[in-house]
């Protein structure tokens, strides 16, 4: 019976693969004894991994506005819902959600990707050690460790949530391929991120520059990244310097100029991952709109308050290239320039730019490393989006420019917003401001600020609903699994 799961696993795994990756027997004679025996086969498996975190609920939309790009703008105050778009989503824009409506399906794309990357570590073995076997083993454990940190970022507190946010439940982490298993949650918030950080930790020591050309794919520089951000969620500043900081030596961020072209994929200027979605009829459908040109109508609006934190005079490239005013809305430009354009785009995983705004905030919140450092790190992306700045800030004040820049950089794109609000709640020597959760601005959805006002405004912090409900048919089909408090 075990082997009829795994056959179904490898036949759906290289049904998600780009057409020239696709394994080519069909898949129904598939024997899991004959495969997982040449390095193509292994890198095989691996891009069908990645393919699969395009699909519906992880960067992939589906209409309902719950892909990864859109999900955290949306339950945080970036975004307001248009009431003459179709209102997806809109009962998690207000907070609304339950175990019957959640606002994404994360959860279930995140674990069907690591039960297949699992399955490519349990048969590892059957290639030579060397340097392709550990480059594969690296690939696949940064892949295992990112995609159940985002699970745990979004259905777990974050370690620096709160005081007692470590003690906490924390995640399923599955470590080997089990089609009948039924894993329980990790006991505690700690436990889940230290075996994130031991499989990013093997990851860094394995994965080599096979793929230092290819965004596609993880490289050395994609895991420092990753283990950056991780590494922030922890409040772990030290080690937020040290692999942040070879990365931002060595990686350009876009320029002005080339922010335009960054979001219609003409160019990849400072993106270290990106998941290609040029592949036959497929394309970034996230759901900021619909529609295109004349005929675009938004789901979702920017609001005028944070649309107003631009400088029309000093970094009108990102503002093109971020924003549109059509039909007194102020549309969001990021992602839907490409889409309209026959899905010339591609998903954004991870930039140097965030590595830059993580690197700038753990050197201010190292007390063992000086303010000046934190104001360098961060003058290098303010010197590639403005004409002109005043900088030279102190204290709170070179905090909120920190603050600011990581809230107009990564808008629109990855969720970071959400994950800003939530993560800061408990951290010590920041503004209060900072730490009280989500609170809106009270504009309505129109360009000028007026028109429909969101009901909801304010998710005050430690509030149960920062932690995502499991689905009620997740608990059913795994009765091993706990649903988060509240729900």
């Amino acid at each position: 019976m075990k082997n009829i799961f795994k056959l179904l696993l490898i036949a759906l795994m290289f049904s998600a693969c780009d057409d020239e990756d696709i394994f080519q027997e069909d898949p129904d004679s598939i024997v899991i004894e004959n495969f997982f025996q040449t390095e193509e086969e292994f890198n095989s498996a691996l891009r069908g991994v990645y393919s699969r975190m395009k699909t519906v609920g992880y960067y992939g939309g589906s209409g309902a506005s719950g892909d990864f790009i859109i999900t955290g703008d949306l339950l945080a105050d970036n975004l307001i819902s248009n009431p003459d778009g179709r209102r997806s989503n809109f009962r998690s824009h207000n907070w609304q959600y339950n175990d019957n409506t959640t606002p994404t399906v994360l959860y279930n794309q995140a674990y069907i990707s690591v039960a297949r990357v699992n399955l490519i570590l349990d048969n590892l073995d059957n290639l030579e050690d060397g340097t392709v076997k550990d480059q594969i083993r690296g690939e696949a454990l940064a892949l295992r460790a990112s995609l159940l940190f985002d699970v745990a970022r979004l259905y777990s507190e974050i370690p620096t949530q709160s005081a007692n946010s470590n003690q906490s439940i924390g995640v399923a982490y599955p470590l080997s391929f089990d089609p009948t298993g039924s894993p329980s949650r990790v006991a505690t918030v700690q436990e889940t991120y230290d075996l994130i950080n031991a499989d990013l930790d093997s990851a860094i020591s394995l994965i080599g520059s096979a793929n230092a050309s290819d965004k596609t794919r993880f490289d050395l520089n994609v895991v420092r990244g990753i283990i950056s951000r991780v590494a922030l969620h922890q409040g772990n500043y030290q080690r937020v310097i040290q692999f942040a900081q070879p990365v931002v030596s060595t990686v350009s961020p876009a320029q002005a100029s080339e922010l335009g072209g960054l979001w219609t994929t003409a160019n990849s200027a400072g993106v270290l991952f990106e998941l290609p979605f040029i592949i036959g009829d497929e394309l970034l459908d996230t759901n900021f709109s619909q529609g295109a040109g004349t005929n675009l109508v938004t789901e979702y609006n920017a609001d005028k308050a944070f649309y107003d934190l631009y400088d029309q005079a000093t970094e009108p490239e990102r503002i093109a290239a971020y924003f549109v005013i059509q039909n007194n809305w102020i549309a969001v430009n990021k992602y839907i320039q490409g889409s309209q354009q026959q899905g010339l785009n591609n998903g954004r995983y991870l930039r140097v730019e965030e590595v830059i705004l993580n690197l700038a905030e753990a050197q201010y919140l190292d007390t063992s490393v000086s303010e000046a450092s934190a104001l360098a790190t961060l003058d290098i992306l303010r010197n590639a989006r403005y004409s002109s700045f005043t900088g030279g800030e102190t204290g709170d004040a070179l905090f909120d420019a920190i603050m600011l820049e990581r809230r107009k950089e990564l808008a629109f794109e990855s969720s970071d917003r959400w994950f800003t609000i939530k993560r800061l709640q408990g951290v010590s020597g920041i503004p209060s401001s900072y730490t009280v959760g989500v609170v809106r601005s009270g504009n309505g959805h129109l360009a000028d600020g007026t028109g429909v006002v969101l009901p909801e405004q304010t998710l005050p912090a430690g509030d149960f609903r920062f932690q995502l409900p499991l689905q009620q048919s997740w608990l059913l089909e795994n009765l091993n699994l706990v649903q988060n408090r509240g729900y």
